[in-house]
């Protein structure tokens, strides 16, 4: 089981997976938290199909065709850093480096919102 689950801001304040999230339809929105809640509960144990392992310690949660990046932080919290709608087999090489980018930056600043479940 996880402490916290959080949200990358990025430098101007943005939101980028909370505002992917709002823009899906509330069906995608409500499987989309109830994978969260297991990645929650479950930690590290989350396995496939609903979420895998990447690379470069990002991992993904897979509900349908979105997926949402992620990596463990200081110990037993994750950090949601990165969301794409899914068109093609393999994830992009630019949004796989833009969640090691980001993981980087959190690593480094903490910037980070607390996400309430």
């Amino acid at each position: 089981m996880l402490s916290n689950i959080y949200y990358f801001i990025d430098e101007r304040g943005y939101n980028p997976v909370k505002e992917f999230i709002k823009s899906l339809s509330l069906k995608e929105r409500a499987k989309i938290f109830a994978y969260i809640i297991e990645l929650k509960n479950q930690g590290y144990n989350l396995h496939r199909p609903m979420a895998d392992y990447l690379g470069n310690g990002i991992y993904e949660l897979r509900p349908k065709d979105n997926r949402i990046f992620y990596f463990f932080f200081l110990k037993d919290n994750a950090v949601l850093v990165h969301a794409i709608k899914k068109r093609t087999k393999k994830i992009p090489r630019e949004d796989l480096k833009l969640c090691i980018k980001r993981k980087m930056l959190i690593e480094e600043h903490k910037q980070i919102e607390k996400l309430e479940l």
